[in-house]
């Protein structure tokens, strides 16, 4: 009796699905809203009450025409129910709502099948076996052709149509991925030429710090070639950028030029470096104890990972003990924070940590 519940629930559900379809809804504002509606409280209910449906007959030993291994035909009936549900579903949303008739994103025939109320008869052929094999009665009374066609013949259109929405999906989805492409590239062009505006309209005359961001070594090598010409157009471009490092304010700028540029006077650029580095020491120090929003990467910004690699390429052996200062620095990061913030294990510590392992002294 239970199984004749959930037939009679699971075909309400699919009449349900059929007279909302029936006529074109009006797809603006509430009305859209409740189609909508409608549309996902009907195609869930009857995926719900036909997967109840066929686990209940499955249990009471039905569908032992499908196949004479158990597993082969719990799998093949439950492959089975995924692709009418899915059918079912998905001609009651194409009947309507279309929008690959210009780009062939899913294929043309999804929209014939939905167009052809495959919504109606691709179920009843699901509940037309469904019903059979609720009574053995039913089977002896019925041409095992019939039940087995209806069977087979709602799984062959459910697994086609299936297979269609996946090529749809993963069309889509590809061209998802190039609009977003394409997308990211255009922002980036937009930016590149941005930036190189800006470079150009820099005079001589002005301050050298504002370029100094534009010739990192991860720039892109227009902008940063544009960057080091235009520096290059100061007179003492060098001793410019020392001056910049010497400040207390602004020396975390340079470090963006000193990783991956050179410089010819190492001697005064190491000494000023590392005294930088102590005062990035003393700021981070600072920053800890006063912070009221400390993040695992709240020093990645400071440019630490710039400054040690920048150490490594040109300044080493340059009559400048680095490792004393950026040790300081490690201490310094380990600073007892607010209460709050007494987990948060910053993310740069660990570069700091590398570098003093492969220049501790022996």
């Amino acid at each position: 009796m239970f199984g004749y519940i959930l037939l009679a629930i699971t075909a309400l559900f699919c009449l349900g699905l059929s007279l909302l379809t029936a006529s074109k809804p009006t797809l603006v504002g509430d009305s859209a809203m409740g189609y909508g509606l409608g549309l996902a409280f009907l195609g869930l209910g009857f995926a719900v009450g036909s997967l109840a449906l066929t686990i209940t007959i499955l249990s009471k030993g039905g569908f032992h025409w499908v196949a004479g291994n158990p597993g082969l035909r719990t799998g093949t009936v439950l492959a089975a129910w995924l692709c009418i549900a899915a059918t079912t579903f998905f001609c009651a949303v194409f009947k309507w709502e279309w929008h690959s008739s210009d780009d062939h994103t899913y294929p043309q025939f999804l929209r014939w099948l939905a167009l052809a109320q495959g919504q109606t008869w691709i179920p009843l052929l699901w509940l037309a076996a469904c019903l059979v094999s609720l009574s053995p009665a039913w089977q002896s009374s019925v041409s095992p052709a019939a039940y087995k066609g209806s069977f087979f013949a709602g799984l062959i259109v459910g697994a086609v149509f299936s297979a269609g929405l996946v090529v749809g999906y993963f069309r889509d989805s590809g061209r998802q991925f190039q609009a977003q492409v394409a997308g990211r590239q255009e922002q980036e062009d937009r930016w590149q030429q941005q930036t190189l505006a800006f470079i150009d309209s820099q005079k001589p005359q002005d301050p050298i710090v504002f370029l100094l961001v534009h010739t990192t070594r991860h720039q892109a090598d227009t902008v940063r070639q544009a960057a080091l010409a235009k520096m290059k157009t100061h007179a003492d471009y060098e001793g410019e950028i020392l001056k910049v490092l010497q400040n207390p304010n602004y020396y975390r700028e340079v470090y963006y030029f000193l990783d991956g540029n050179r410089v010819t006077d190492t001697r005064a650029f190491a000494a000023a470096l590392n005294e930088s580095i102590g005062w990035m020491a003393r700021t981070i120090t600072a920053d800890i104890r006063d912070s009221n929003n400390l993040q695992h990467w709240s020093f990645d910004s400071y440019g630490i990972d710039r400054m040690l690699r920048a150490i490594d390429e040109q300044f080493q052996n340059q009559g400048v003990d680095f490792y004393p200062t950026v040790l300081r620095l490690r201490k310094a990061l380990d600073t007892t924070p607010p209460e709050r913030f007494k987990d948060v294990k910053f993310d740069i510590t660990r570069v700091v940590d590398d570098w003093l392992a492969r220049h501790r002294k022996r």
